[in-house]
């Protein structure tokens, strides 16, 4: 649309009035009903009733799957959808989708916005990223520089992280300190609703292969965003892997960041391959042990607190290509850390076979710093902040 038409409807929206209650949830990487996003709405249905919630999803389907369980979603091309949104009053969501969408952002521009994120970041993010050098223009500082600004309140998980991570990356009003909901599920076992949109038959084949006495690895890697990853780049060789994984009674499961998506691939003995747009986190607490590179997400898995290992081959021409890193690597990793494949699998050998963990003092340090509470009540800390300061 054009600036004028665009503008027409910002002041068309803003004329209408608001529904103080009014919450819109837009999910993750294109609104897909995951991470942070998805626990809290599925909290807010249950136990805000002051709140009258209704997720957004860019996906028909989804939107029909959602319903079919009974909760309220909506198609966001359904003839009804742009009404909702110029009644709305709070827009939740953890990553900015929705607002680079000229048609949404002119609809929601007068909604107060609160931003969950989806990890806390150990690579530079927001305006510590527009600030670099590493992989900037000035048209994708630009709009990096209105994706990460005018949030109302953006959730953090501890001062630490709010001082050197979130309040340097987002322009907000507040910073929520009240933990991430997504890791409430490991406080519980997964209800009917958690397990939307999360693999429910690898769930099912890990409790299995467990009680059968075997582990689970779970590999997380990162994207990179001068492209590659650890299989293009042949820094992990499957059949390698699978080999091992065979002989020692092992499970290699990989999800992959949401931004990537994978065609339909043959997989050898022993090694799963999840959605990427799936949901992961009912599956993290049955997890032996947790691979990645620079993904947040073994902040997380601090909460689980089994071994990671660490495997940033590519480090180099990561923090010069694609990103740099908010904080000094091996300080902030909590885990044995390898940079070739041999050395991958002598890690796996102490912690897998021999069950050697050096780690567990450090991990909890770090668990500490990241999280002011560990107590799987995250969705409930935030949910009563929007309600006594935005109702």
């Amino acid at each position: 649309m054009q600036q004028k038409e665009m503008q027409k409807l910002r002041e068309l929206a803003s004329s209408i009035p608001k529904q103080k209650n009014l919450t819109i949830f837009f999910g993750r990487a294109g609104s897909y009903f995951m991470d942070n996003v998805k626990y809290f709405f599925l909290h807010c249905v249950k136990n805000q009733p002051e709140l009258e919630c209704h997720f957004m999803a860019f996906d028909k389907r989804e939107a029909d799957i959602l319903r079919e369980q009974g909760l309220p979603a909506t198609w966001v091309n359904h003839p009804d959808s742009a009404d909702l949104m110029a009644r709305t009053s709070i827009v939740v969501s953890d990553d900015f989708h929705w607002k680079d969408q000229e048609f949404l952002w002119a609809l929601l521009s007068s909604a107060k916005t609160v931003q969950l994120w989806h990890g806390i970041p150990l690579k530079a993010i927001g305006f510590p990223e527009i600030n670099s050098t590493v992989n900037m223009t000035p048209k994708k500082a630009e709009h990096l520089s209105l994706m990460y600004s005018g949030y109302d309140a953006v959730v953090s998980t501890s001062p630490f992280f709010t001082e050197k991570a979130f309040g340097q990356a987002f322009k907000a009003k507040e910073f929520v300190e009240s933990g991430y909901p997504r890791n409430d599920v490991f406080k519980r076992r997964p209800t009917k609703f958690d397990m939307i949109n999360t693999d429910r038959d690898m769930y099912g084949e890990l409790v299995k292969f467990r009680k059968m006495g075997g582990k689970v690895i779970f590999f997380m890697p990162t994207f990179r965003d001068m492209g590659g990853g650890p299989f293009e780049d042949g820094a992990i060789d499957m059949m390698r892997m699978s080999a091992f994984c065979k002989k020692n009674n092992l499970l290699f499961v990989c999800k992959f960041h949401p931004y990537l998506t994978l065609g339909n691939v043959t997989l050898p003995d022993n090694i799963r391959l999840v959605d990427s747009k799936s949901d992961a986190y009912p599956l993290l607490p049955l997890c032996d042990l947790l691979l990645t590179d620079y993904s947040s997400v073994y902040f997380d898995f601090l909460l689980v607190d089994n071994p990671m290992v660490f495997y940033p081959y590519d480090y180099e021409q990561y923090v010069s290509k694609n990103r740099e890193l908010l904080f000094d690597y091996d300080a902030m990793t909590p885990g044995k850390k390898v940079m070739t494949e041999d050395e991958l699998y002598t890690a796996f050998e102490d912690i897998m076979l021999k069950n050697i963990d050096e780690f567990v003092v450090v991990r909890q340090k770090m668990r500490d710093l990241s999280f002011s509470n560990a107590d799987g009540k995250a969705a409930k800390r935030l949910g009563e902040h929007i309600v006594s300061n935005f109702l």
